[in-house]
């Protein structure tokens, strides 16, 4: 009999992380969203790229930094045709990475991301009619998406957060630091259910 068994949850964000910022224009609004199209700017033998934000209430603009004074042969002919094609794809990665946050000095604003998670479809119920002792959950996703660990778990086996916190005190799930509770998924991360702790519950 095996002693663990393994899941893949793959999480996919329904869109990018918020720009925390106060509208220079209609002075209503914090944050600023990305309207997932580029500006290009060609000076001197030189290219500028900026990814442009939105005011969430009046729709005014500023520009994020993605490449300055860059010459255009050390730009990949792939992605300069992603620039000026406006690829959502591109503008999403952009979004989310963070070394362009923090260049920006921007603050990022993940807590309204929606996501859904693809994959292994289970409930505690089945969990608990395993032979195995360990059940490994590998959290996948496209981009750091620096959302709560706690909240995909609650997600993924669609159970209450009181449910969830009876979990958390009998030791049921465990995850590779000390504090669950600000335990937050990059790129991929990973937790396990004890199976025999779930008896109790």
């Amino acid at each position: 009999m095996g002693t663990t068994k393994h899941f893949v949850w793959t999480v996919i964000p329904a869109g990018t992380p918020l720009y925390k910022k106060k509208c220079t224009k209609c002075k209503s609004s914090d944050y600023y969203y990305s309207s997932d199209r580029f500006r290009m700017n060609s000076q001197k033998r030189t290219i500028d790229v900026w990814l442009i934000y939105k005011c969430q209430i009046c729709d005014n603009t500023c520009n994020i930094t993605i490449l300055s004074r860059t010459k255009p042969e050390l730009i990949d002919r792939e992605l300069y045709r992603k620039f000026s094609m406006n690829d959502e794809e591109t503008a999403w990665k952009y979004a989310f990475d963070m070394d362009i946050i923090r260049k920006n000095k921007m603050e990022a604003d993940y807590d309204n991301i929606e996501f859904d998670i693809v994959g292994d479809n289970i409930s505690l119920e089945d969990i608990a009619n395993m032979e195995e002792n360990f059940i490994e959950f590998e959290i996948r996703a496209a981009y750091h998406l620096n959302i709560k660990l706690l909240s995909v778990i609650r997600k993924g086996l669609n159970i209450s957060s009181g449910r969830l916190k009876k979990m958390l005190e009998a030791g049921s799930i465990k995850v590779p630091m000390d504090n669950i509770k600000k335990y937050k998924i990059g790129k991929g991360t990973s937790f396990t259910i004890c199976r025999k702790n779930l008896t109790s519950l």
